[in-house]
C-alpha cells in the first residue's frame, strides 16, 4: 500500500522530525513514562519508529490542509503532550502489571 501524504511529503517530513525528536528525548529521558516507555519495553525500538510514524499520521490527518501561522510548534508540543503527558498521571504498562 502506498504511503498517503494529506498534507504534503514536506509537511509529513516536518512533523516526523518533530515526532521522532520528542519521542527520543522521552526515550532517553531518567525515567521514561507513559505509551514511549511501554512501546520501548513490550516492542524495543521497532515499537519506537511505529509510534513515530502513527503520531505523524495522526497529526498530519487531525491538522489537514491547516495554513499554519506560527502556531505549529504550540500545537504539535500539545499534541504530543496528550498523547505522552508529561507529569506520569498515566502509569506504563509494566507499572500496571507490576502492582498486581
Amino acid at each position: 500500500m502506498e504511503k498517503v501524504f494529506p498534507n504534503g511529503f514536506e509537511s509529513w517530513a516536518e512533523t516526523h522530525y518533530e515526532m521522532v525528536q520528542a519521542i527520543t528525548i522521552e526515550w532517553m529521558s531518567e525515567s521514561p513514562c507513559g505509551i514511549v516507555a511501554d512501546r520501548q519495553d513490550i516492542e524495543g525500538h521497532g515499537g519506537l519508529y511505529e509510534l513515530a510514524q502513527e503520531w505523524t499520521d495522526e497529526f498530519e490527518n487531525k491538522y489537514k490542509d491547516v495554513n499554519w501561522d506560527g502556531e505549529f510548534y504550540d500545537t504539535i508540543q500539545s499534541f504530543i503532550e496528550s498523547k505522552n503527558p508529561p507529569d506520569n498521571s498515566i502509569p506504563t504498562l509494566m507499572e500496571l502489571l507490576n502492582k498486581g
